[in-house]
């Protein structure tokens, strides 16, 4: 029983020693700070796949105005003048319908075929064409259906041009000018956005909410915009200076902290979350005070997926090593003559290299021991040494356990 008490006493001064030699030994110098760690930490890498799962896009920073906004909620409606009724001057009946309820018809086609009650075999008739190109915004008769003059048959809407009829809260009427320009985010187009013009002002404010209408033309290539369509106006009130923007989909954070993603290598899609302090902003972009440079990329969409993507594989200096650097190293390595290498551990003392030549040639051994020559340098980079005295030490303690219990059964035994 002495022999294992002084076997385990002995360990554990081993261990001690062990740990007290790695603190000595360490370079604290070269040993990176929390703030580099934290740096590192701050830097992600994005594959293709994820890439295109959260529809990654980017945006250079520029300088653009920043405008004042007045925001206000509305809808489409058609302009009154562009809406166009068909109408009969005589008395008859419905022989022939051509048209159907929101079917686009050109100016000049044919909408009814309509039989006088003048008698005559067969009566005398009329054809009613459409005054407008357009749409059969509403129709309000059928085949046979009789009709009376001056009675609305059909009802034809132009709808290539729309107002956008905003309502604007009282206290912002006096901001606004004939001519002013708004973006228009309707709701069926999330990803689109539209410009209108401001064309006139309503005449009355509406009880109970304190509103005007404001009515905007805006142009319908297609005719995607549909009558009673609704959404956000971002009417432009004025345009200041020029600042440093971004996109707002690119800053994250709460008021406190805001943060982006600027991409830092393209080629391996690597992105370094950076603090930036923000300032003025309207409906589009964002002003950066601090934190970016013009002409740095940043991340617009798919940035909040991009804070739980994987750390970039980072040394300890911020930098990142491909593979195919690595490569390149090594190949250089090998070209290069031993008398033209250069000596790293110069600061060993020459007279102990000649007594233990291994320790010399200690970057070697992975080599013969079947380790490839890109696998070593990512261990070297990786700094899991530096934790082998710990490891030592645990195992120390783990020994020590397990003979206290066998010394404890010996003697419950004895």
């Amino acid at each position: 029983m002495k022999n294992r008490k002084l076997f385990t006493f002995i360990a554990l001064m081993f261990c001690a020693c062990m740990a007290i030699a790695q603190h000595e030994n360490c370079n604290h110098g070269d040993a990176p700070d929390a703030s580099l760690q934290s740096k590192i930490s701050d830097f992600v890498q994005v594959d293709e796949m994820s890439s295109h799962a959260i529809n990654l896009k980017t945006a250079k920073a520029e300088a653009k105005n920043i405008n004042k906004i007045v925001t206000a909620i509305g809808k489409i409606e058609n302009i009154p003048s562009h809406v166009f009724a068909v109408s009969s001057r005589i008395a008859g009946r419905i022989a022939e319908l051509y048209v159907s309820p929101d079917m686009r018809i050109k100016r000049g086609d044919p909408v009814c075929k309509i039989e006088s009650l003048l008698p005559g075999n067969p009566p005398p008739s009329i054809i009613l064409k459409s005054p407008s190109d357009g749409i059969v915004e509403s129709l309000n008769a059928v085949s046979g259906s009789p009709v009376e003059p001056n009675v609305e048959i059909a009802r034809i809407a132009d709808v290539s041009k729309l107002y956008a009829a905003a309502s604007v809260f009282e206290r912002d009427i006096g901001k606004l000018k004939l001519g002013a320009s708004a973006r228009i985010k309707l709701e069926a187009f999330k990803d689109k956005t539209f410009t209108g013009r401001l064309v006139k002002f309503g005449s009355k404010i509406s009880d109970g909410e304190n509103t005007l209408p404001v009515y905007f033309e805006l142009e319908n290539p297609g005719g995607i915009i549909k009558n009673g369509m609704r959404g956000i106006f971002y009417i432009t009130e004025a345009s200041e200076s020029a600042a440093l923007t971004v996109p707002r989909s690119a800053v994250i954070g709460d008021s406190g902290r805001k943060f982006v993603f600027v991409e830092k290598c393209p080629e391996d899609k690597i992105y370094e979350k950076r603090l930036v302090i923000a300032g003025r902003m309207d409906d589009q972009n964002i002003e950066v005070l601090h934190g970016i440079n013009a002409g740095e990329t940043v991340a617009t969409s798919g940035v909040y997926q991009l804070q739980f993507m994987p750390p970039a594989d980072l040394d300890s200096h911020g930098h990142y090593h491909r593979d195919s650097d690595l490569e390149l190293s090594k190949e250089k390595a090998e070209t290069e003559s031993p008398e033209a290498a250069p000596q790293s551990d110069s600061h060993i003392n020459t007279e102990s290299s000649e007594k233990s030549p291994k320790v010399k040639n200690a970057d070697d051994s992975p080599k013969k021991a079947g380790l490839n020559g890109n696998a070593w340098e990512k261990l070297k980079i990786s700094g899991y040494f530096n934790y082998l005295p710990y490891a030592i030490l645990a195992a120390s303690i783990l020994l020590n356990v397990v003979f206290a219990a066998a010394y404890a059964r010996n003697n419950k035994k004895d």
